[in-house]
């Protein structure tokens, strides 16, 4: 073989020697590198995860709300707890997104609450807001009696929700049927609206729209005072979060039950607060606490004792929840009795108010 020949025969040899040790060098990198960024997301995942925000959803301005307000103003930071409060402009939006799973909160109705866990939606109630009394009440023309909404149109919030359960209770005791009257699916933000319109001749409503409707010269035709826990606040978290973060929603609950001890002090700064915060007038303000029983942690405990009621006349979750959960299985809107021990988590409230923590594990 020509010397020349020989020579370039070698050198091609040593090239791809080469370009495969290159190869494989790229290759043991390669590998290496994506092994440290598994390991790397391993170490750090569970850190950033438990030191995210805690996103709760509440809508509306609603007094009912002030001790999680007051919690966000003065109490979150003090108990080293990152809370996010999300307000859409409507409870549907609310509810879409801890469906969805983009807030770990929300501020909810007991009925709505009883209603998703039969549907699957895996949540736990761990703080009682209010109970309505006054609060929620049927509004209708001068001098309209129950008896008089026989035949009549009356607005509610959403068909089998608490604000249906609600009016239907009403009728039963003045001895009308759902037959007897016909309903219609109205926010209560827009009752006074529909009113005033003639789409509806009574409604259900709350809050600043209640207050509107008696100013514009309607009566109230009932309240929730004669049907106790029917129409409770609650606040719930997804029970996942329940279960990986229990340190950070006890900090949550334990922030909330200072701002409704802060509350009962300071009723006059609170009342500027809300005012500021939900941009009502501090006379709205004060005219929505007439109705409503906010709690705080000695109501939590009974409300969510199932034997307390024996002792007290004080209303428990298992009773509303066992009249609102039979409602919902005879109309078929579920299709068994959800186990109301699987809705209810007394734990935080039972150790803030032994001063304890639960941990992890």
């Amino acid at each position: 073989m020509h010397p020349i020949i020989h020579l370039v025969n070698a050198y091609y040899k040593k090239l791809k020697v080469s370009i495969v040790s290159i190869v494989v060098i790229v290759a043991i990198g390669t590998a290496l590198l994506l092994l440290y960024t598994q390991y790397n997301f391993t170490l750090t995942s569970r850190p950033s995860q438990e030191s995210r925000p805690i996103r709760i959803a509440c809508s509306e301005p609603w007094v009912g709300y002030v001790p999680i307000v007051l919690a966000v103003d003065k109490f979150f930071k003090e108990n080293n707890v990152k809370v996010e409060l999300i307000q859409p402009e409507n409870q549907t939006t609310a509810e879409e997104l801890f469906l969805n799973g983009s807030v770990d909160g929300l501020c909810s109705i007991f009925t709505t609450t009883i209603y998703q866990n039969s549907e699957g939606v895996n949540s736990r109630l761990v703080w009682v807001l209010d109970y309505s009394g006054t609060g929620d009440v049927i509004l209708g023309s001068k001098n309209m009696t129950v008896e008089d909404l026989k035949g009549k149109r009356i607005g509610v919030e959403g068909l089998n929700t608490y604000s249906h359960i609600f009016v239907l209770q009403t009728l039963a005791k003045a001895g009308l049927y759902e037959k007897d009257v016909q309903f219609a699916n109205i926010a209560a933000q827009d009752m006074v609206k529909a009113l005033n319109s003639g789409q509806i001749d009574a409604g259900h409503t709350y809050g600043p729209a209640k207050i509107a409707g008696i100013r514009s010269g309607y009566d109230i035709i009932a309240t929730a005072e004669d049907a106790p826990a029917i129409i409770a606040d609650v606040l719930l978290f997804n029970s996942k979060v329940v279960d990986t973060r229990p340190e950070a929603v006890e900090a949550v609950v334990k922030s909330i039950n200072q701002g409704k001890e802060y509350f009962d002090k300071n009723k006059e700064n609170t009342y500027l607060l809300l005012s500021n915060f939900f941009n009502m007038s501090t006379d709205e303000v004060q005219d929505g606490f007439k109705g409503i029983q906010v709690l705080g942690l000695e109501d939590n405990i009974k409300a969510m004792n199932s034997s307390s009621s024996q002792r007290s006349n004080f209303t428990t979750l298992y009773e509303s929840g066992k009249i609102i959960a039979n409602y919902l299985l005879e109309r078929g809107q579920i299709r068994q009795t959800p186990s109301l021990d699987e809705i209810i988590d007394p734990r935080f409230v039972y150790a803030i108010s032994r001063n304890e923590t639960i941990h992890d594990g």
